[in-house]
């Protein structure tokens, strides 16, 4: 295990390799949209370099480590061959990449839950071979969650590997797209969070954490408006099964979350969202993420030193939380 740079752990912060830009490209028919993921933005080559000049850009702005993830949609819009191999190359750039720097880079491993078993193969290769340090799943596959067992043989593999499941927004699914997406501005501030929520709920419905009792699960964006609405939730559950008659599960909605899920602050270095999720679930279960490049990391990090924020709360929320859920 590196030694890591002491100091601010950054958790959610993307790259892209250009085989997966290349073909996400061609799948697009060359028109990217917003359905295209960053390719349709303007970070393309902040995306690219887990390099030198994503170190320089660190030292400049105060970040010890990145925690990198394959940028949404990853390899979830590729045909199940296409997405294992290049899941595959992805992770080989990767662990090159945090193996040149290994003080400052951690590393999420992609895998294709549309070849969930094969998949499972290769997030057991990038962690016990290559040393990446979890999975990252951007939502959705084929309109498909992680609640469908077809996917939970990752799952399985994630929790017996014991690494993190962080849990990444893409564009709404086909059954909800229309009356988010329809909202022009709205799309990255509100219809991914709906979305996001919703699918880390729909595993809680499912029964996905007593079916993996150890899984463990990392949402961004404060974890996607759930902490703030968890008790709303709580309250009305046990009428809801009441009324409809459904089974109830084992325990309430919230206690699943607050066991099973650790939330990453991505751009959202706001008082009162921090604040939300502190009361909501606990210090010990909120990281900092500046949500590099899509939002800018000197203004994530100065936001951040101005929370208002105990001297517990801010070592534990910048650096201690990420070092312990990744195993830094």
């Amino acid at each position: 295990m590196a030694d890591r740079k002491p100091g601010l752990v950054s958790v959610e912060e993307g790259f892209m390799i250009p085989e997966v830009v290349a073909e996400l490209s061609r799948i697009a028919g060359g028109v990217p949209s917003m359905k295209s993921g960053p390719i349709a933005g303007p970070f393309m080559d902040d995306l690219l370099d887990i390099g030198e000049g994503r170190v320089a850009r660190m030292d400049a702005d105060g970040v010890a480590v990145q925690i990198l993830a394959l940028a949404a949609p990853g390899v979830q819009k590729f045909d199940p061959d296409t997405a294992l191999a290049l899941s595959r190359l992805t992770n080989d750039r990767l662990a090159e990449g945090v193996a040149a720097h290994p003080a400052r880079f951690g590393g999420l491993a992609a895998a294709p839950p549309q070849a969930a078993r094969e998949g499972a193969k290769e997030l057991d290769r990038a962690i016990t071979t290559l040393g990446l340090n979890g999975l990252i799943v951007n939502s959705h596959t084929n309109d498909l969650y992680l609640d469908d067992p077809s996917f939970w043989p990752l799952l399985e593999a994630a929790e017996a590997l014991d690494v993190p499941v962080y849990l990444h927004p893409r564009e709404p699914a086909a059954g909800i797209e229309g009356g988010l997406m329809a909202m022009t501005g709205f799309t990255v501030g509100w219809a991914y969070a709906v979305e996001t929520g919703t699918h880390l709920l729909r595993m809680i419905a499912a029964g996905v954490f007593d079916r993996f009792p150890r899984l463990r699960i990392v949402l961004g964006h404060l974890g996607e408006m759930i902490p703030f609405m968890l008790d709303r939730i709580d309250n009305r559950y046990p009428f809801e099964m009441g009324v409809t008659g459904a089974k109830p599960l084992a325990r309430k909605p919230g206690d699943y979350f607050r066991d099973h899920v650790t939330v990453a602050t991505s751009g959202m270095n706001f008082n009162a969202p921090m604040r939300a999720a502190i009361d909501a679930l606990g210090a010990d279960k909120v990281m900092f993420a500046a949500d590099y490049p899509m939002e800018r990391q000197d203004e994530e990090v100065a936001k951040f030193a101005a929370l208002d924020l105990t001297t517990d709360e801010r070592k534990r929320i910048g650096e201690d939380n990420a070092r312990r859920i990744f195993g830094l």
